[in-house]
């Protein structure tokens, strides 16, 4: 099921490289090459709207996420009816009740608007609701239909980026870079890609580049800062992160960059006095809910599960009185994770299945992939148990899931259930077919490890060992694997040197 799935979206997301070069089903070709000279723009009646969408544009590209949504606020104050404000105003924030009702107003008002703005609606309302078919085919039709419009080809690139869509995300930045190779934006997204791809000599280059078109942003320095943080050069990502407060003391993304590298690097003291600033500053419950997160894990990392438990579960009555059941349930999962008694985990994933049954504004995508998660916990921890046939039940509704949704954060949650659980009934074999379509999480690359060691395959369990400990990111699932992969790895190398010594003397 799932292997053919995944490869059904990534031959959808691959075909938007090439959509350009063909006519988009339903037009003619006149009417497509009519539309190539130009670039998708608001339809408004009010020049003040259209002023304030743009204003709201020019932030979101530099990722001043908060100072472009309340221009696009400000824009749609001076014309409600207009669809396209509305569409970006649901694919930008991050409060489920505004998401909700911006996207059911640009769906109430996309019969009057244009064909691109109306492509434009149906791939934002689509991914939102979780048809991701549907709203990829439309951004492919878009791309088709403005293939010279550089911002529109950010903005597809830049969401692919989020879904991990590495190639062909690439493929649509270096098309805005053909029409404006000093595209900061582009070469932005540019180089945190070839950094996910190891590539790391391009997205130096890229970001240099950034750094030099802009040098009055913080948004640059804090690119190049995410970069160097990922390669493992922590001191350099700080004089970056803080070299973007420098310039613009409010960019909180660098306030919490600064507090994820210390917990990367063990300092989580110093790293929950960081995260404190950042909360401090926070404008709004989901954002300081989100931070309040990344704070609590730092006691995961410490091994203080107590205080873990004690800081997630207070993280979670927070999201509830905010009414932010994905939030709550979010914070229900992540202590679950990390539970080292298997039925408590699935008392903390029972809390958070029951967050998400309120459904309080949840868009249906994140419905989705939030209980994908919870289904893949309660599988392996069933399975843990002995639970047999509990988990394969579960692993069915993920399976179901993954069918209906096509959404690739599904679609891992689904391999990693999977393989995992085949780990745990010694079918190796079958354990690796799923995990390698999962190579990029922490602890599906840890339960592959055992499975590579299990048939025979050692050197490619060494190899990818060693990409293991290379992985800096501030989630649960590395919090959880790599600092004790580092102590055995360093350990191991400690050893052979001592033994090469002895057999010297």
């Amino acid at each position: 099921m799932c292997v053919r799935c995944h490869l059904a979206l990534a031959a959808i997301l691959f075909s938007c490289v090439f959509a350009s070069a063909r006519s988009t089903p339903g037009r003619t070709a006149s009417q497509t090459n009519s539309s190539s000279s130009s670039i998708v723009t608001v339809s408004t009646h009010s020049s003040a709207a259209k002023e304030l969408f743009e204003k709201g544009m020019a932030d979101f590209v530099k990722e001043k996420t908060e100072p472009a949504l309340q221009s696009w606020r400000a824009a749609a104050a001076k014309d409600p009816r207009c669809a396209f404000i509305q569409a970006f105003i649901s694919f930008a924030t991050n409060d489920p009740a505004e998401e909700s009702r911006a996207r059911a107003n640009a769906k109430r008002a996309a019969g009057c608007v244009t064909p691109g703005e109306r492509l434009l609606i149906r791939w934002v309302v689509n991914i939102h609701e979780d048809n991701y078919v549907t709203g990829i085919a439309a951004m492919n039709d878009l791309v088709a239909m403005y293939p010279k419009d550089k911002r529109l080809l950010y903005l597809a690139g830049h969401w692919l980026l989020g879904q991990k869509s590495y190639d062909p995300a690439k493929s649509l930045l270096q098309r805005a870079l053909a029409i404006d190779s000093k595209y900061p934006a582009a070469l932005s997204d540019l180089g945190k890609i070839y950094a996910a791809m190891g590539d790391f000599q391009r997205a130096f280059a890229a970001m240099e580049r950034c750094v030099d078109l802009l040098p009055k942003e913080p948004t640059p320095q804090h690119g190049y800062a995410e970069i160097l943080r990922k390669g493992g050069d922590f001191q350099g990502a700080l004089e970056h992160y803080r070299a973007a407060l420098k310039l613009d003391p409010g960019f909180r993304p660098a306030q919490l960059g600064i507090a994820d590298t210390y917990a990367l690097m063990g300092e989580e003291e110093t790293a929950r006095k960081e995260y404190g600033v950042a909360i401090r500053s926070a404008t709004n419950d989901g954002e300081r809910i989100e931070y309040e997160v990344q704070s609590a894990l730092t006691y995961v990392r410490e091994g203080k599960y107590g205080k873990a438990n004690a800081a997630f579960s207070g993280i979670a009555e927070h999201a509830r009185d905010a009414h932010l059941g994905r939030l709550e349930a979010k914070a229900y999962r992540i202590a679950a994770t990390y539970q080292l008694d298997n039925a408590e985990a699935l008392r903390f994933a029972g809390r958070a299945e029951s967050a998400l049954q309120k459904n309080e504004g949840i868009s249906e995508a994140d419905l989705q992939e939030e209980r994908a998660q919870i289904l893949e916990l309660g599988a392996i921890r069933n399975a843990a148990l002995g639970r047999v046939q509990t988990s394969h039940e579960l692993l069915g509704q993920l399976s179901h899931l993954a069918d209906n949704s096509r959404a690739a954060n599904i679609e891992h949650a689904y391999h990693r259930a999977a393989g995992s659980v085949s780990v745990l009934e010694h079918k190796e074999a079958e354990a690796i077919l799923h995990l390698e379509e999962d190579d990029g999480n922490p602890y599906s690359m840890q339960q592959l490890v055992l499975a590579y060691n299990k048939t025979g395959a050692a050197d490619k369990a060494h190899a990818l060992e060693l990409r293991i400990a290379a992985i800096n990111e501030p989630t649960v699932e590395q919090a959880l694997v790599v600092p004790g992969l580092r102590a055995k790895l360093a350990a191991t190398k400690k050893r052979r040197t001592w033994l090469s010594k002895i057999v010297q003397h």
